[in-house]
């Protein structure tokens, strides 16, 4: 019994110090987990301390990140969009249709260079928060006590960066809208005042239409030209030229302030090119039917008519100023004017009229008989197919019936007659253009008699009566001339006027058979406004075609 009581008294010990044990265990592991707890937490304030730091700081370089890689004070330097790049193409892409390359010009900020711009700070802020992580790594033990600073650090970098850049593509997007709004409103009011006006170029040289012209840049040291000046990506109040010059935008704005060129041939156009209506009279007959002769006379009545009007007839280029300088003295001497030398492409004589308040530059347009031989010849003179008016120069002295009697009268020394058959000459037009499909019946045409003063010296030769045009057309007729007549009326033209005229111009225009008469049908015809002889004596009421 003894021996019973000891054993269980031994396991109520052992038991006893298993209970002791496994209570120190717990308690000293309690207190273990307790304190790495503590020191857990300790280490996380810390850390959440440091990363906030890490945090702020972020944030702060963020913010000045942007004004620093735009001031070139980061390594990243952004993408300039500079004019040889537009000009190549690298930032607008390719040129516009019926252009070789983009304008020599200063792309606007927004979209091109400010997307330039963004590229270059999110690029900045990769590099900064790349070089934070490598630096804190350099070392684990370093690493990993600079772990929360540097997390926080690129936290915040990139949150303001990228708050930054959402902003900008925000606003840069409003921008951009109303930049295109802008353009097109800007656009559209051009065009339309152009239309309202008739407003374009015609290059007296190389004949082609435009209803924009391109301009020389107005630095001297400059020698970029600027092709098309309306609104859109290189400015849309105004442009900058690659050298740095201000540039007008819109057709009106620049021909006010640059020299303006034939975008087709680079020759210079005259001042104000592109901003008003131009009425190109082309004159078309045989050699020597007086086409130059007709033109001088009326010239040189038009700029006194419009004189009276208190108007003006400048000469707007060089060779306008010789023109209108030798008809002055050709017309105030009576005598002829020599004939025009052959040239495949003749330069037309633009002159400004100003009348009335309206405005309108008028080009005469005066080639030798030689190039109305044939099809070929004439091809050459564009400014055929697209002009509203012809006047096709009829010598009469020249027609069979009538050259016979001159003969007789020995009155053919007095004056050169046409060469070649004067219907063969107006056919090498009127019949290229319909093959070229060009409608005629938009057309309008004035048979011009001339030499009527010497017509009416021949014996038994009654001349028709200027002031009556259906005279005109009869005398034709009974001249040998009814054929050419038939056709003119009901094959070819709608609006057809018949004129004649005497061969040095009478010096009255008032006189119904001055040339002045027929310059007045094809401006009024063209706009009321612009005629220059009273409607009471000029009697150049639009005719139709013969009944």
């Amino acid at each position: 019994m003894p021996q019973l009581i000891l054993i269980l008294l031994l396991i109520g010990l052992a038991i006893a110090a298993v209970i002791i044990v496994i209570y120190l265990v717990i308690m000293i592991v309690w207190t273990l987990v307790a304190l790495v707890l503590r020191i857990v937490a300790w280490v996380f304030v810390l850390w959440l301390g440091s990363s906030l730091v890490g945090l702020v700081g972020g944030v702060v370089r963020g913010v000045v990140l942007p004004p620093f890689v735009l001031a070139g004070r980061e390594e990243e330097q952004p993408g300039i969009a500079t004019p040889e790049a537009v000009k190549a193409g690298r930032v607008l892409g390719a040129a516009p249709r019926g252009q070789a390359s983009w304008d020599y010009a200063w792309p606007i900020y927004v979209p091109y260079q400010a997307k330039r711009d963004a590229n270059a700070v999110l690029a900045a802020a990769k590099r900064i928060s790349r070089d934070a992580f490598r630096s804190a790594f350099d070392s684990w033990i370093l690493g990993a006590l600079l772990l929360p600073v540097v997390t926080g650090y690129a936290l915040g970098l990139w949150v303001s960066v990228l708050t930054w850049y959402l902003l900008m593509r925000l606003l840069g997007g409003v921008v951009h809208l109303v930049q295109t709004l802008g353009v097109r409103v800007y656009r559209w009011s051009g065009h339309l005042a152009q239309r309202r006006r008739k407003a374009e170029l015609r290059c007296v040289k190389c004949y082609r239409v435009t209803l924009t012209p391109s301009y020389r840049c107005a630095n001297p040291d400059c020698t970029a030209i600027h092709r098309d000046v309306r609104p859109g990506p290189l400015g849309v109040s105004h442009r900058r030229c690659g050298c740095g010059t201000r540039i007008p935008v819109t057709v009106s704005r620049a021909a006010r302030q640059l020299t303006a060129l034939c975008p087709l041939c680079d020759e210079d156009a005259p001042e104000g090119s592109g901003t008003r209506r131009v009425l190109p009279v082309p004159v078309i007959g045989a050699v020597s039917a007086g086409k130059t002769q007709f033109l001088t006379a009326g010239v040189v009545e038009l700029a006194h008519q419009v004189e009276s009007l208190s108007g003006t007839l400048t000469p707007i280029s060089p060779g306008a100023e010789d023109f209108v300088r030798a008809a002055a003295t050709a017309v105030a001497n009576g005598r002829r004017v020599a004939k025009t030398a052959w040239d495949d492409r003749p330069e037309g004589v633009p002159l400004m009229l100003s009348v009335r308040g309206r405005e309108a530059e008028v080009h005469f347009m005066d080639a030798a008989g030689e190039n109305f031989v044939d099809w070929d010849r004439s091809g050459s003179l564009g400014y055929l197919d697209t002009t509203d008016t012809l006047l096709f120069i009829l010598d009469p002295l020249a027609l069979p019936a009538v050259r016979e009697r001159l003969r007789r009268a020995n009155e053919g020394d007095t004056v050169p007659l046409a060469q070649g058959d004067q219907e063969d000459a107006y056919a090498s037009v009127v019949d290229r253009l319909r093959a070229s499909r060009v409608p005629l019946d938009a057309k309008r045409l004035a048979v011009v008699l001339t030499k009527l003063d010497v017509l009416q010296r021949i014996p038994d030769t009654d001349g028709p009566d200027p002031e009556e045009r259906d005279s005109v057309r009869e005398w034709l007729r009974a001249n040998g001339a009814r054929g050419l007549v038939r056709r003119i009326d009901q094959d070819d033209f709608r609006n057809v006027g018949y004129f004649a005229v005497n061969s040095l111009g009478a010096r009255d225009g008032s006189d119904p058979s001055h040339p002045v008469r027929v310059f007045d049908w094809v401006l009024r015809s063209a706009d009321p406004r612009l005629a220059v002889v009273s409607a009471r004596t000029s009697g150049t009421e639009e005719e139709g075609k013969a009944a």
